[in-house]
């Protein structure tokens, strides 16, 4: 699928409600917050499907 390629991509929480609305490459994406996140916290989007993106909280991960 074409969104596949943002998957990965992170970006910041702006709005106190679950869901919302981001801009990537001149395309106007909604996406829906998994699990817990505040204004201000970064989001990784984590899959993406017909009805838009799905996003967590992003957590640090070191890879070796």
């Amino acid at each position: 699928m074409l969104d596949d390629r943002l998957i990965g991509m992170t970006f910041i929480n702006t709005s106190e409600f679950n869901t919302g609305t981001i801009e990537k490459y001149g395309v106007y994406y909604h996406y829906v917050i998994d699990g817990p996140a505040q204004v201000g916290d970064t989001l990784e989007i984590v899959g993406a499907t017909p009805l838009g993106l799905v996003a967590r909280r992003h957590e640090s991960r070191l890879t070796y």
